[in-house]
């Protein structure tokens, strides 16, 4: 199959800037912030208490006012979907939309599609119910006393947690439910591997793909770091300081950062062949050029130490695994360094996490414009990689890089974008990446 082969068709975003890609993309050319105090959500997750100024676990990216009554097909699913099934339904009844596929589903024998020719893979993590949901099953097991006894708590549970609360957190579940509701009867999958889940779920659809085991594939992930019960154990990422505004709070590739401000976050796409989007006469958004997946270990986990303070010698994030992704994708894509016009960074804030994409983007891309959508949106958890491809797949279609918002210029080492600009060039890359050392980068081309 040519590099050039598989196509982006069908965009969807759900996020604390903008629903849909063209809101979620004027968005971020505007240099709007979706970071603010937590007492601000609208959903049932835990608010700060009655303070001027939030500290840095109280800030973060959430959607503001999301009603998923708006997406979600049958209604009555929504009582076995926790908020991030929510939002990546969401995401992929948009990208539905955009593709031009809404009449088509859901697929019968009788329908252009066959049940079998579609199929969905999505990225997702470990989704977390907010602790009031075993309130109940935990006072039962507490003796007059207070005392908490562990024995107990099966038991409880059985009798005090709803039949169904299970099925509202499996991580598989993003990709079961579009599945049912388009009638997909094709390949489907489910992958939780930290932030390069969504760009790892994108790698398995084109594979269908390019086996030719579907013909149409619905990708994508969702994800948070605001999750009340996530909150309650944060440990594997620094918290942030708070600025002036709180809105400039994520500073992802600033040397002055100290942490990572928390977001949540859905994407989905809907991915094809070329030959068939013609067929369908239906304007590509952007090809897939190249995936790349690469890992070795961080210098944390060669010493199987993890230590979340900012100066830790036990570093989170490798340089060589980035700066591979980054080379073998380009090669694969079959492209030359010097036709990339933009790189999608997931810088997040993390001095350790950012120096080593710093490293890595200085040795294979030197001097190329970077981007870094986590200084608007927070860092999405699962989210954030098919946040980087989606950002990217936008920037080839309008030809403009979005900038990193609220940047202190005088503090960086890469050519970091901080203020809309156009692109000459034909391809960008996307960055994801984990603390423990996988990366993987995404090349997109025009379509």
């Amino acid at each position: 199959m040519s590099p050039k082969n598989t196509v982006i068709t069908g965009l969807g975003v759900v996020s604390s800037i903008g629903m849909g890609r063209q809101d979620f993309f004027d968005a971020l050319c505007a240099e709007t912030s979706g970071i603010t105090s937590l007492a601000n959500r609208t959903d049932e997750g835990a608010k700060p208490g009655a303070v001027s100024k939030p500290d840095g676990l109280w800030i973060g990216g959430p959607i503001i006012d999301f009603d998923p009554k708006q997406y979600v097909r049958p209604r009555k699913a929504l009582k076995v979907m926790c908020r991030e099934i929510q939002t990546a339904f969401a995401a992929s009844t948009l990208a539905i939309d955009d593709a031009g596929l809404t009449d088509a589903f859901p697929l019968t024998t009788e329908t252009d599609f066959q049940p079998a020719d579609v199929g969905t893979v999505f990225g997702g993590e470990m989704y977390y119910g907010p602790p009031s949901e075993m309130e109940d099953a935990y006072l039962a097991c507490c003796d007059e006393d207070g005392v908490f006894s562990a024995a107990e708590f099966g038991s409880a549970a059985m009798k005090k947690v709803t039949p169904l609360w299970m099925l509202k957190y499996l991580p598989n579940m993003p990709a079961c439910h579009v599945g049912i509701s388009i009638g997909a009867h094709g390949p489907n999958n489910s992958l939780v591997l930290g932030d390069v889940s969504g760009p790892a779920a994108m790698m398995e659809a084109r594979s269908c793909l390019e086996r030719s085991i579907a013909k149409l594939m619905v990708t994508g992930s969702s994800g948070t770091r605001i999750n009340t019960t996530r909150l309650n154990y944060r440990g594997d990422l620094p918290i942030p300081e708070v600025s002036d505004p709180v809105s400039f709070s994520s500073r992802p590739h600033d040397h002055g950062s100290v942490g990572v401000v928390g977001g949540e976050a859905a994407v989905s796409f809907v991915i094809e062949s070329i030959d068939q989007a013609v067929a369908r006469k239906v304007k590509p958004i952007a090809s897939i050029a190249s995936m790349v997946s690469r890992f070795v270990p961080s210098p944390g986990m060669y010493q199987a130490k993890r230590d979340i303070s900012p100066s830790s010698s036990a570093g989170r994030g490798s340089v060589k695994a980035i700066e591979l992704s980054i080379r073998d994708a380009i090669k694969q894509a079959r492209i030359d360094a010097d036709q990339i016009g933009a790189v999608i960074s997931q810088a997040c804030g993390d001095p350790s996490i950012d120096l080593a994409e710093e490293q890595a983007i200085n040795k294979a891309l030197p001097g190329v414009p970077v981007t870094a959508p986590v200084s608007s949106l927070g860092h999405t958890g699962a989210a954030v990689g098919s946040i980087n491809v989606a950002v990217a797949a936008l920037v080839i279609q309008h030809q403009q890089i979005p900038p990193t918002i609220g940047h202190n210029v005088a503090n960086r080492n890469v050519n970091l974008v901080t203020e809309t600009m156009s692109m000459d060039k034909p391809a960008v890359i996307a960055l994801s990446h984990t603390s423990e050392g996988s990366a993987i980068a995404t090349v997109l081309v025009s379509g």
